[in-house]
């Protein structure tokens, strides 16, 4: 593999990613859904941001690193979607669509660091 584009993950986190955008480009005009937009770009866009900067520096734990920070933004990505599942019904599909690729995302991103983790025991 010679480019973080060429993962799946990546390719699936790229993906929440736009829906992510246009989904916040649906929100009501209010401040608190300003909020939350932002906090959802940001976790989003941190997830394939990581998966790119950890390849680059394709050095064992240093990308074992990358790939659970991460994680841990499509953690967090879930978390907003939920949030705003809950406040907003009417966009309650398309969240739902957001949703199963972001657990995708998931899936893939705690395969990979598990085996980045039995692989850099050493």
């Amino acid at each position: 593999m010679h480019n973080y584009k060429e993962l799946k993950f990546w390719k699936t986190a790229f993906q929440v990613t736009l829906m992510v955008v246009k989904l916040s480009e649906k929100f009501p005009n209010k401040r608190v859904y300003w909020i939350i937009a932002d906090q959802l770009i940001r976790a989003a866009s941190s997830v394939g941001a990581n998966i790119a900067e950890g390849f680059g520096r394709y050095k064992g734990k240093e990308y074992q690193r990358f790939i659970q920070v991460s994680l841990g933004s499509a953690n967090e990505v879930e978390y907003w979607l939920l949030v705003v599942k809950e406040l907003s019904s009417n966009l309650g599909g398309e969240v739902d669509n957001i949703l199963e690729l972001n657990s995708q995302t998931i899936k893939m991103l705690a395969s990979t660091l598990k085996t980045l983790r039995n692989k850099n025991k050493d």
